[in-house]
């Protein structure tokens, strides 16, 4: 009798659902860890031995699901409402994903927003911040504006207030000019400031080997350089410039380099595109395979075996022998699959025209190829033979356009390519190059980034060219304004 009244109501939901103009949803939910597919999708990396062994299926699934529990705002020390986190204290853990609740697309939808948002590392919750040291401009009643790692709390546990870190949102989510919060777009994720140099600077030896030790795990590439090496040269000045180097837009993440970063990526169309990662490390084959590359950047892929080398042998930036459900990763790639561009201010006039025929005239849609505005292909960086068998299964380019090849050769995620970028949301992004050494569109087109003492205005350790993609470079002043106001408008 109970399952037949549960049946009942799950009807009338489906129903009224329906009837407001919400058709009922069917979720075709894969099975994220499988064995094969894990096996093939990835490019192997330019190192082939090196290219990283995960672990099996049986052993991901045997890890505890991580719940998703609802999170409440922060506010600047004295902007909190009377008796705000006394009351907080008061309230229960609230799991807010269930699978169970989600009828429509649009259900689904909304709860991998939830799981976008929500941090996946947590920490005990400190003093409110100081309006100068919030992560996000504060609201005007003074409570964050925006999901940036340690900006909302959470109850996990009757009590016990926590902030967190490493969500998705924490590093893709941008602030447009007008203010406007955009998920989605190419983040500022931050790893320091005014505090973390002072701490580093007050560290005892022994304090110090603790970062190093964490950044060889982040960074380590033992085919590359030793731990010996490595260590040496990351001394406490190296390890302060690397982190006062760092410009909006960039993020030396794991598997990269604290002197090569990449640049961070919009998520909006990420389903049109047939690889992720800048240097196409990950084939995008199916809605699938955008979940199992976020299970790789919430800590899986320093749990890799990268032949005799492991990063880590706990989770990286998850709580310890957790895991997403395979719920929550559907529900994810649909909301970042939904995603839409931004209102784009810029108009298509008479300069964007001219802009659009300079685009055409000079071969761009060759390789930036209308209307995803890429050609979806990996291309070779120098000093890379690309093997004969990935010409059979990868779309890869004959050319090279000379850019740096450090992350396609010599970091963990480097696999002697780099995809071709989109255009697409140029306006609303900063950082170009691989590394993010030009800071605008302006700085790409400039002949004087090639030259050898060059001060990049974006990511840099010290003077040096920005090499590589010389196309545009001996266009007029005007033509280049006129290709840029094009550009700007894609």
């Amino acid at each position: 009798m109970r399952r037949a009244v549960c049946v009942l109501a799950l009807t009338l939901l489906t129903v009224i659902a329906f009837a407001a103009g919400d058709p009922p949803f069917h979720p075709d939910i894969p099975k994220v860890w499988d064995d094969e597919a894990v096996a093939t999708m990835e490019v192997p990396l330019a190192q082939r031995d090196r290219s990283p062994k995960y672990m099996s299926s049986a052993e991901y699934y045997a890890l505890k699901v991580r719940p998703i529990y609802r999170s409440y705002p922060m506010y600047v020390a004295g902007r909190e409402p009377k008796g705000y986190l006394e009351s907080l204290k008061q309230k229960d853990p609230e799991i807010v994903f269930d699978p169970a609740k989600l009828h429509t697309r649009a259900d689904w939808i909304r709860a991998g927003k939830l799981v976008f948002e929500s941090e996946t590392a947590f920490f005990p919750a400190g003093s409110p911040p100081s309006a100068a040291d919030a992560s996000c401009p504060p609201a005007s009643d003074g409570s964050s504006t925006c999901f940036a790692p340690g900006s909302r709390y959470y109850i996990r546990q009757k009590g016990v207030l926590e902030v967190g870190s490493n969500s998705c949102a924490g590093c893709h989510t941008r602030t447009l000019p007008d203010g406007t919060i955009f998920e989605g777009g190419q983040g500022d994720p931050s790893i320091g400031g005014p505090t973390t140099r002072a701490s580093i600077h007050a560290a005892t030896p022994e304090q110090f080997q603790k970062r190093i030790d964490a950044w060889w795990r982040y960074y380590g590439a033992p085919w590359v350089t030793s731990k010996d090496e490595f260590s040496k040269h990351l001394t406490k000045d190296a390890y302060i410039a690397a982190i006062e180097a760092q410009r909006p837009g960039v993020f030396a993440r794991q598997g990269t380099s604290y002197n090569h970063p990449v640049r961070v990526p919009s998520l909006v169309g990420i389903a049109d595109l047939k690889y992720l990662d800048a240097t196409g490390l990950v084939r995008n084959r199916s809605i699938a395979d955008i979940e199992r590359y976020a299970v790789l950047n919430e800590g899986m892929d320093t749990l890799g075996h990268y032949g005799d080398f492991q990063p880590g042998h706990t989770g990286f930036s998850a709580e310890e022998g957790t895991r997403y459900s395979d719920e929550e990763l559907y529900a994810l790639a649909l909301y970042i699959e939904s995603l839409k561009p931004a209102p784009n201010p810029n108009k298509f006039d008479e300069h964007a025209r001219h802009g659009q025929q300079i685009f055409e005239r000079e071969g761009c849609p060759k390789c930036h190829t209308p209307p995803l505005y890429t050609n979806n292909k990996l291309n070779p960086v120098m000093g890379f033979k690309v093997p004969d068998d990935l010409r059979k299964t990868d779309a890869i380019m004959d050319t090279t356009v000379g850019t740096d090849p450090t992350l396609a050769l010599d970091t963990r995620r480097g696999t002697g390519f780099y995809k071709v970028p989109s255009l697409r949301g140029l306006w609303y992004r900063s950082a170009f190059s691989h590394s993010g050494q030009a800071a605008t569109l302006e700085e790409w087109f400039d002949p004087a980034r090639l030259e050898d003492g060059y001060v990049p205005k974006g990511f840099h350790v010290k003077p040096g060219p920005i090499e590589g993609h010389e196309k545009g470079m001996d266009l007029t002043p005007q033509e280049k304004k006129d290709l840029i106001a094009f550009l700007k408008t894609l």
